[in-house]
């Protein structure tokens, strides 16, 4: 009886402990002692991170870094998040940013968009959707001495440029809200236009690329344009004598047509369109008789030969003249009654 009066008070004691033994399991384990949301980043460099910093997500803490992987040019950061701000999605994007002075650093997560696909745990956020802080140290190993004395020299002109100009830059000032509303338009417009942009730098790709396969044919005819203004260049003292003889010309005929010569030519080409009005209704006329003529141009003929048959005949020249002693055409000449009349 006894025994059977003690077991809940043994049950009792049984459950007490495991929910103690549960309680420390939970506290050494931390608080992802019943698991998380797994995920990994590529980063350019690892940027002093440690196991063991933070993860955030809109100044949250959601999670830590469990561990890094270097890698072929980057470092893979194993994180794991709380399961309340699972899943990521494609889009998601992680930045390290520097904590405080000391070089303390931590993750920073962006979510990303619903419409985009989700990372399974285990997933990775791509190189592409990472970025990396700028070490003191890369900056001033740019700074070389002649980065240095250029960037003095900017620094120097531009306090040159602003000094005394402070009522006047703050005049300007009220146009910069103006000019942010114009940007905006354009940028809106631009993206509006995109695809036609995006058409334009793929035409523009094309010629580029033919440009340079017609790189040698280019640079041939350049090759020529230069001989053609090499020896236009040797016959500089020809062409410049060339054009002196037309400054010459040029005041002759100026000397011609200077006093009465230029209103006489002037009339005279005033009177040009009438003299070639008559000369079409002569050349008209000439026509039409040529045309009778050479209709009748048979009949002519046989006239012709039989005048050289009655009127004419050869002989020998008797005269004094070139023709004396050769035979030559005469004529003879018929009168019709006495060929001359005697005095009276």
């Amino acid at each position: 009886m006894r025994s059977r009066a003690n077991l809940p008070v043994f049950l009792a004691y049984v459950v007490i402990g495991l929910l103690a033994t549960v309680l420390l399991a939970a506290q050494m384990g931390g608080e992802f002692a019943f698991g998380g949301y797994h995920v990994a980043a590529v980063f350019k460099t690892g940027a002093d991170l440690v196991p063991g910093d933070d993860v955030t997500m809109a100044g949250l803490r959601i999670g830590k870094v469990e561990a890094l992987t270097p890698g072929s040019g980057s470092a893979r950061v194993s994180m794991l998040l709380h399961g309340d701000f699972a899943p990521l999605y494609q889009d998601a994007r992680a930045v390290i940013r520097q904590k405080n002075l000391l070089g303390e650093t931590y993750v920073e997560i962006n979510r990303g968009t619903p419409s985009a696909a989700t990372i399974a745990d285990g997933g990775t956020i791509d190189e592409a959707h990472t970025l990396t802080p700028v070490e003191v140290d890369q900056v001033l190993n740019a700074l070389d001495p002649t980065v240095r004395d250029q960037l003095n020299t900017v620094i120097n002109t531009l306090g040159q440029a602003t000094a005394g100009r402070g009522a006047d830059m703050n005049a300007s000032a009220g146009d910069l809200s103006s000019l942010a509303v114009d940007l905006q338009a354009m940028a809106h417009t631009l993206a509006n236009n995109s695809d036609h942009l995006d058409a334009l730098i793929a035409d523009l790709t094309k010629v580029m690329e033919t440009l340079a396969a017609w790189h040698a044919d280019f640079r041939a005819m350049i090759a020529d344009w230069d001989n053609v203004m090499a020896t236009l260049a040797s016959r500089e003292q020809n062409l410049q004598g060339t054009i002196v003889e037309q400054d010459r010309v040029m005041s002759i005929l100026d000397q011609a047509l200077s006093g009465g010569a230029a209103q006489d030519l002037h009339g005279a080409i005033a009177q040009g369109p009438q003299l070639v009005d008559n000369a079409n209704h002569y050349l008209n006329d000439a026509a039409t008789l040529m045309g009778v003529v050479q209709q009748d141009t048979p009949g002519i003929k046989q006239l012709f030969i039989e005048l050289a048959s009655v009127m004419s005949g050869v002989g020998t020249a008797q005269e004094n003249g070139p023709d004396k002693g050769q035979t030559v055409h005469m004529w003879r000449v018929f009168c019709a009654k006495q060929c001359f009349e005697p005095s009276s």
